[in-house]
């Protein structure tokens, strides 16, 4: 673990992840601006020896380095000009470090969740919704601590030396001694630092833990409720919980631990060091300025140490983002599709051709065959019926009609040609799932976000009429402004219905059904049917419920289904 969490290679990822984001210019901007930063604050300290000089009666005085002779005011200018440009730097920084934080952060959830929207269907199915969740929130927000602590590193490594570099000028002695004895807090904060790694690994395992512990919790309120099981799943989030505490509790006894001893230690060392150049002959200016700059250079060391720690804490929260970017990457939908077979060009459409055919269809999870040898033809105007118990297959067959899953053997056609771009195939489909999904926003928001064209209040009220719930719209305060975050101004059944409606708005050649009027009455099933199959084109839907299997003229019954 130690090994592969040292601290120079994360630096260089997180380093390399920044660039990646926001260019190798906006990177080295804030590196040289960094380093001048260093620059004027090594001016002001090393302006503290004449200073003094100046403060204890001397009519002029030389500058460090430069040697030129100036009298009070000429060094009390100088003073002033490097104060305020070591501010405005400062300033600089903080923006620009700011800018390159958000930027990266930005960047890399974008990645994961895009990622997300781009695998294979097969592949998002097997992973755990909170796993996804914690990998683009939690950890993101922890990544991006490791960004913010990163760039402030860097200005606290290049102050460090700088302000060694003016006690070496000050004193060659006190000043190596000086330096010295940052060599041994280096030495012992190494171990510290790794040690900040490896409970930072535990704490993103932990917090892991106790998310996928709420998603749950959250799915399952009507279950805990219904058993009265508050209690226990309260004991678990409660367990899961404390056990993310106790890696934090851990890593703050080390940090706070290991800062309080330098604390102590840096003042003993002040002191010695000035006892030292007392007994060397300096003079009580350049003792004063070697008391300033030892305590300075004791608080960069003691802060540099205290960054890094907390940045060896948050580094694992990139590789949990980049690993599902590498996965994701690795599963991409386009790229997997051109593994092992070339796909025809679509064509032109075979005259009479229907608009959907399976044939021999297969898919299989984990070896196990879900679907085996199933044919099926849709018509452009069939209504299709897929039924079975649950476990049969009906979901996953509607994913292969959707174009999420491509099957393991046999050939789905479209038109009469083998369909071989699956997202030329979805932009002609239309979905509506069992699980209302509303998002904030207007009605009209709600109706166009998967619209993927302009479309047109005419378009939006016939979708809207063709679904069964125009009249509840109209009756909405605002109608299609109206804001539909609080969802109690909805029915469940008002709210299917909106989705259905926001299905047809796609104009789609195939209508994709999955128990999507499960919270409607009779009546209101049948008149919504009517108005479907008077629409036209064609149905796809799995349904328990007798009067719809009834109503349609092709039945794929899955508990036998080889052959529809």
């Amino acid at each position: 673990m130690e090994d592969r969490g040292a601290v120079i290679s994360r630096l260089k990822d997180h380093l390399r992840a920044i660039t990646d984001a926001c260019g190798r210019w906006a990177v080295l901007r804030l590196q040289a601006l960094q380093l001048l930063s260093a620059v004027l604050e090594a001016a002001m300290l090393g302006l503290l020896v004449p200073f003094v000089e100046i403060l204890a009666g001397a009519d002029d005085v030389g500058l460090p380095l430069v040697g030129t002779e100036v009298d009070a005011p000429a060094l009390y200018t100088a003073v002033a000009v490097v104060v305020l440009l070591r501010a405005a730097t400062g300033w600089l920084i903080a923006i620009l470090a700011s800018d390159l934080r958000v930027r990266t952060t930005d960047a890399l959830r974008l990645q994961a969740l895009q990622g997300i929207l781009d695998a294979k269907w097969s592949y998002v199915v097997r992973q755990r919704r909170s796993d996804v969740v914690q990998a683009t929130t939690t950890e993101i927000e922890r990544a991006e601590g490791a960004v913010a602590m990163l760039a402030e590193s860097g200005v606290q490594a290049a102050i460090l030396l700088a302000t060694a570099a003016v006690a070496v000028a000050i004193s060659p002695v006190v000043g190596g001694l000086a330096v010295l004895s940052l060599v041994l807090v280096a030495a012992v904060g190494r171990i510290s630092v790794r040690r900040s790694i490896t409970l930072g690994v535990e704490w993103s395992e932990r917090n892991a833990l106790f998310g996928a512990t709420v998603t749950d919790s959250l799915a399952s309120l009507r279950l805990i409720r219904a058993h009265d099981a508050a209690a226990e799943w309260t004991g678990l989030l409660r367990t899961s919980a404390a056990k993310g505490r106790a890696a934090q509790h851990r890593f703050v006894e080390i940090t706070a631990g290991l800062s309080a001893v330098l604390s102590a230690l840096s003042v003993a060392a002040a002191v010695v060091l000035v006892v030292i150049g007392r007994e060397i002959g300096l003079g009580i200016a350049e003792v004063i300025a070697l008391a300033v700059v030892a305590t300075r250079l004791s608080g960069s060391a003691r802060s540099l140490l205290e960054t890094l720690q907390h940045f060896a804490h948050y580094s694992p929260a990139l590789d949990e983002v980049q690993r599902l970017v590498a996965e994701t990457a690795a599963h991409r939908e386009s790229e997997a599709a051109a593994v092992g077979r070339t796909p025809e060009p679509p064509g032109q459409p075979v005259a009479g051709a229907p608009v959907l055919e399976l044939r021999g269809i297969t898919v299989a999870y984990d070896e196990t065959p879900v679907l085996s040898d199933l044919w099926l033809t849709v018509g452009s105007s069939d209504l299709v019926a897929v039924t079975g118990p649950s476990g049969a297959g009906k979901s996953t067959l509607l994913d292969v009609v959707l174009g999420l899953l491509e099957p393991a053997a046999g050939v789905v056609l479209v038109d009469g040609r083998p369909r071989s771009e699956l997202a030329g195939w979805r932009a002609r489909v239309g979905y509506v799932p069992q699980e209302t999904i509303l998002i904030p926003g207007s009605v009209r928001t709600n109706l166009t976000w998967s619209a993927n064209r302009p479309t047109t209040d005419e378009e939006l009220w016939s979708a809207l009429e063709t679904a069964c719930v125009a009249d509840v719209v109209r009756r909405l305060p605002d109608g299609l402004e109206t804001p539909l975050g609080d969802f109690t101004r909805l029915s469940g059944g008002e709210q299917q219905r909106l989705c259905l409606a926001r299905a047809l708005v796609r104009a789609p050649a195939v209508l994709v059904l999955d128990e999507a009027t499960s919270a409607l009455d009779a009546a209101t099933e049948a008149q919504v049917v009517d108005r479907l199959v008077a629409r036209g084109g064609a149905i796809v839907l799995a349904t328990h419920r007798p009067a719809l299997v009834e109503r349609a003229n092709i039945e794929v019954a899955l508990e036998n289904a080889t052959k529809a």
